[in-house]
């Protein structure tokens, strides 16, 4: 059964997007040029962003680390989604709080600055940290200090609300792993994985793993656009499923079984990733405390985006594969 239309995103409003060459926001803009917006794009490399100016998108340089070219960027715009972000590289603190922190403060002052209405941040489920069990909502306690990214991701919710405060619309999203056609964390680097035969699980994979299709996120984003729901954040996945029942739809596509370590060889190997990170300021493949997230049988909440919102995703984790497995045929990842 073929997925329904998706909402309209924002048609004749003016709608600037940061980081726009990135996954989510390329899609994101995909979404908003179709449907008839007036696009305005933030990125540091216009050369990556071709194909978007040709299709009509207003190109703008600046970067996040460096607020002064932050400045005019968000002039007559009515909404702003902030997808820009520091994903790892170089992994250094400094570095995740100049793109994540700095840069959020730098947008959202920016916004508030020239009269924008809503701005539409693009946060992480990894706020909550690896909360081992029970049921987690949007009012759970942010878990600081585990680890880098997730660290710098709550700052900058910290820094946006209190810039909001003096007077924009600020609404957070917080997805799960985003996963379909050009997702490079959840579904390149699996596919890579599951055909290297590098183990891609932990303890048998029955920790739960929180995916959300990049479709079914674009139409939550556009909802948080249009609902009257400032000051709000919004838990984003498809749904709470074990590491293994994801991982096998990979496994389905490349044709070999998904590898899982144990909890123990896992920490060791997590322990010499780190080690390489730190000296070659490069992000770490796998972390010691993000194998809480592998083991975790916490069940993420999406209620108050279902009710609040009026979200539910429109793809079914069936209906997403089989688009991402062409995407990935089309594309030289998979070879039937």
């Amino acid at each position: 059964m073929a997925a329904a239309n998706p909402v309209p995103a924002l048609p004749g409003q003016r709608v600037l997007v940061t980081g726009a060459s990135g996954f989510i926001g390329s899609h994101l803009v995909e979404r908003l040029l179709a449907h008839g917006s007036q696009v305005r794009l933030l990125v540091r490399r216009p050369e990556r962003v071709a194909s978007m100016a040709a299709a009509g998108a207003d190109v703008r340089v600046g970067d996040l680390t460096e607020p002064a070219t932050l400045r005019g960027s968000c002039d007559g715009i009515d909404v702003v989604y902030h997808a820009g972000a520091w994903l790892g590289t170089p992994y250094t603190r400094d570095a995740a709080w100049a793109a994540n922190v700095t840069g959020t403060r730098g947008m959202t002052a920016e916004a508030r600055r020239a009269g924008v209405r809503r701005f539409v941040h693009i946060s992480s489920i990894a706020v909550y940290g690896p909360v081992r069990s029970g049921t987690v909502t949007e009012d759970a306690p942010l878990w600081k200090d585990v680890e880098l990214y997730g660290d710098s991701k709550i700052a900058a919710e910290e820094a946006a609300r209190a810039v909001a405060a003096g007077g924009l619309e600020l609404v957070i999203t917080r997805p799960g792993m985003v996963y379909g056609p050009r997702s490079r964390g959840w579904t390149i680097r699996l596919i890579r994985w599951i055909d290297e035969r590098r183990p891609a699980m932990v303890a048998g994979g029955h920790g739960y793993a929180r995916p959300i299709f990049i479709e079914n996120l674009l139409d939550a984003l556009v909802l948080c656009a249009q609902r009257p729901v400032p000051g709000e954040a919004f838990t984003l996945i498809d749904a709470n499923i074990r590491w293994r029942d994801y991982l096998e739809q990979y496994a389905r596509m490349v044709g070999k079984r998904v590898r899982s370590v144990s909890y123990l060889t896992s920490w060791l190997i997590a322990l010499t990733d780190e080690t390489r990170a730190l000296l070659t300021h490069r992000p770490p493949r796998v972390r010691r405390t993000a194998l809480g997230y592998a083991v975790s049988h916490a069940l993420f909440s999406t209620e108050k985006a279902h009710h609040v919102l009026g979200w539910m995703p429109r793809y079914s984790m069936p209906e997403a594969m089989a688009i991402t497995k062409a995407w990935l045929i089309a594309n030289g990842y998979l070879h039937r």
